[in-house]
């Protein structure tokens, strides 16, 4: 009999590139995926994505909204909308599992298991705690700081994260560092966290190769940051790094990704405030363009601050920016660092750094060798060996059959 999946989402779809890989791995293999997520305004309320039955409810579609139900959520951990639709879609497709992504919506998974009977599966991208604390950093509207320091309180959340732990019947986490948090914070059981990390599907480097992507730097020496800003991040680190580059004028900045208007904002303050003319700002641009930023890029810098947050998760674009065959430039957020010397695929400077991010950019531009050895050393073990999710989705793929 064909297992059903209900899937938890805190957010519209389809935009979340882990749950797509996810919920794809799982329908290939024969179970049967539903997903229950916000609506966004226009979207249909059922409607069937890429053989993902997805479910959307109206529990936020503005900012305002949305922090009215965070801090609904964050009295009881329990959302109110989400569990009276996840009652109704059980009552009618008697699922066999609920997998949660991420921390916020566990609770109200856990408080339906008992009558329900499904199994709870914490999908743990991240250290949402931390991360709290993190995304906080640059919030300056004094009603959002009062709100984010009583209801979403990091405090708070990580009591809530031991009691998710203890209670899930099964955790997956994000990689190696996660789980060992989570098993020497929260006594979680070693043998109840999977781990199925971000790397990437080969499909990604069949995308279409647009050449016109960087004609405003033709000829230049392009080190490429993409993907979501924000403080975590370190595209500011990259940007105080480029003041030491300024009399190189080969080598240029491309910053391509947006973030909130605080963060931007700050971050074009920044180059302003440095006279900046090596730094370029491509903003938003769909996934389908990534690899062509990433693989006409001659260096992919991934320059996150290192904190309990970044410290604990890893970004798809270390195994996207290792596929594309050049190397990367990370800084020494604890899992970068691991694996970028593990696979010995790019250069590591000093997280917060932007003088040690400036020399080790003119390493790699002062040494074409270094660069080709790093890129084709990446390239091979994302390709030809087991460094991808082409693999690491089997990992998710047995435990679910198990379950």
């Amino acid at each position: 009999m064909q297992k059903k999946i209900l899937m938890l989402l805190n957010a519209p779809y389809p935009a979340d590139i882990r749950v797509k890989k996810e919920t794809e791995a799982l329908i290939k293999a024969g179970f049967e995926i539903h997903l229950l997520c916000l609506r966004k305004q226009g979207q249909e309320a059922v409607q069937t994505v890429e053989g993902i039955k997805v479910h959307r409810i109206d529990a936020g579609k503005n900012n305002y909204q949305l922090a009215f139900w965070d801090v609904i959520m964050s009295m009881q951990f329990v959302h109110p909308v989400f569990k009276s639709a996840i009652k109704k879609l059980h009552s009618t497709e008697k699922f066999d599992c609920v997998h949660i992504h991420d921390l916020p919506l566990v609770g109200t998974a856990l408080s339906l298991r008992a009558e329900s009977g499904f199994k709870v599966i914490a999908d743990m991208h991240e250290n949402y705690p931390e991360a709290l604390r993190t995304w906080f950093t640059w919030k300056k509207n004094p009603i959002v700081r009062l709100k984010n320091a009583l209801f979403m309180n990091p405090e708070r959340w990580t009591k809530f994260e031991k009691k998710a732990c203890l209670e899930s019947d099964h955790i997956i986490a994000v990689v190696d560092e996660m789980k060992q948090r989570l098993i020497q914070e929260h006594s979680a059981a070693e043998n109840k966290i999977t781990v199925i990390t971000n790397s990437e599907d080969q499909a990604f480097i069949r995308q279409p190769l647009d050449r016109s992507v960087y004609d405003s730097l033709k000829e230049k020496f392009i080190i490429t940051y993409s993907g979501g800003i924000g403080p975590h991040r370190g595209v500011d680190v990259a940007i105080e790094g480029m003041q030491y580059l300024k009399d190189q004028s080969q080598i240029q900045l491309a910053v391509v990704g947006f973030g909130s208007s605080s963060v931007m904002n700050s971050l074009q303050k920044l180059v302003s405030s440095h006279s900046l003319q090596n730094v370029h700002f491509f903003g938003y641009q769909p996934f389908s363009k990534f690899y062509s930023y990433m693989s006409l890029a001659d260096v992919n810098v991934i320059p996150h601050q290192s904190n309990e947050h970044t410290d604990n998760t890893v970004p798809h674009k270390l195994f996207q920016g290792m596929m594309t065959g050049k190397p990367l430039l990370v800084s020494s957020s604890t899992p970068l660092k691991r694996l970028v010397e593990k696979y010995q695929s790019g250069l590591v400077f000093e997280a917060g750094n932007s003088r040690d991010f400036a020399d080790k950019v003119l390493m790699l531009y002062n040494e074409p060798s270094l660069c080709k050895k790093l890129g084709d050393q990446g390239k091979q073990v994302t390709t030809e060996e087991n460094v991808n999710w082409e693999h690491d989705q089997k990992e998710l793929i047995n435990l679910y059959k198990i379950f």
